[in-house]
């Protein structure tokens, strides 16, 4: 298929998807930072553009995401981060804002288990304009249709989940995982017996605190409570969401579209095999492009990069 660069001053974006949703999506993302950096406690990075990567199908995401199970991901690496996604239309936005969210809190330095940063990101996913400012906390049906069958985990269980976890990674668990996540969050950070106080928990856990310590120094509370709330708060079928007071105003700028060079859009594909952990597939694109055009630093870097990863250090 034949890229496209959408560039704006936050984000470059690579496409083989209808341009049209393209520009929008990538003046969406404009917006969804700007709202992060007036609402949200933790902040974007400054520091380079984040990269967004559209393919068309889900089908051609597939090959380079890591795992087939995956509608998005977050692709994280030594110089460019990505956000992957297939066709950049207002459906997909939600899934694109949850692996944006990852990236965020990533760069802000915070050290969160794993439910909690997928919790997050499941909250923030339901952000939607509204006349006064930005909504967040919708509820998310087919979580709410996991949670009211049962077969919830403990909080410490939930504690426990982490990225090499059969829960996390394709299992019938995964599900409840998520959803429960999304739902103990939603409880921390939005209702009114808790929202004050998740600064407090945040700290806790950054510093290394279990969710059995975080909730008894934080909220004078035991798990076995909080459990018991949660429970409560979701039986109610009707959450706190809450309505932030900042503008969600469209950019003033246009996106610059240019072609994508064979060589950079084989870069690109080859970051993300590196990236998914594809070390096989990521070595040899990058020694064929080592071979297409040996004057360019970049796939001898991404090689050096990878190098790192596989922990062969002479090679690096």
């Amino acid at each position: 298929d034949r890229w496209t660069r959408l560039t704006t001053t936050h984000f470059e974006m690579y496409t083989t998807a209808d341009q049209k949703k393209a520009h929008d999506a990538i003046l969406y993302f404009e917006r969804v930072r700007e709202f992060f950096l007036q609402a949200s406690p933790v902040r974007p990075p400054a520091e380079f553009p984040t990269r967004i990567v559209a393919f068309k199908d889900a089908q051609m995401m597939h090959v380079y995401a890591p795992n087939q199970s995956v509608a998005a991901f977050y692709a994280p690496g030594p110089v460019r981060d990505s956000i992957v996604m297939t066709d950049p239309g207002p459906a997909s936005y939600p899934v694109a804002i949850h692996e944006y969210v990852h990236l965020v809190v990533r760069h802000s330095g915070l050290h969160l288990p794993l439910w909690l940063n997928e919790g997050w990101a499941e909250v923030y996913s339901t952000l939607r304009p509204e006349k006064d400012g930005v909504a967040v906390g919708d509820l998310i049906p087919g979580h709410m249709t996991l949670l009211g069958r049962g077969g919830w985990f403990s909080l410490s269980e939930l504690d426990a989940v982490n990225n090499h976890s059969p829960e996390y990674n394709e299992s019938a668990r995964t599900g409840m995982f998520y959803a429960e996540s999304w739902a103990l969050t939603h409880m921390l950070y939005l209702s009114p017996e808790y929202k004050d106080n998740f600064g407090k928990f945040i700290g806790a856990l950054n510093r290394g605190r279990t969710i059995l310590e975080a909730v008894r120094t934080v909220y004078g509370k035991t798990a076995t409570e909080v459990f018991a709330d949660l429970q409560g708060y979701l039986a109610r079928k009707k959450l706190y969401g809450t309505v932030f007071l900042t503008p969600f105003e469209k950019p003033g700028e246009a996106p610059v579209v240019t072609p994508v060079l064979p060589y950079d859009g084989s870069l690109m594909l080859a970051d993300l095999h590196a990236a998914s952990l594809h070390l096989a597939d990521a070595g040899r694109a990058y020694q064929q492009l080592e071979t297409d055009d040996p004057k360019r630093p970049e796939a001898f870097a991404g090689a050096g990069y990878l190098a790192v990863q596989t922990g062969d250090r002479e090679t690096a």
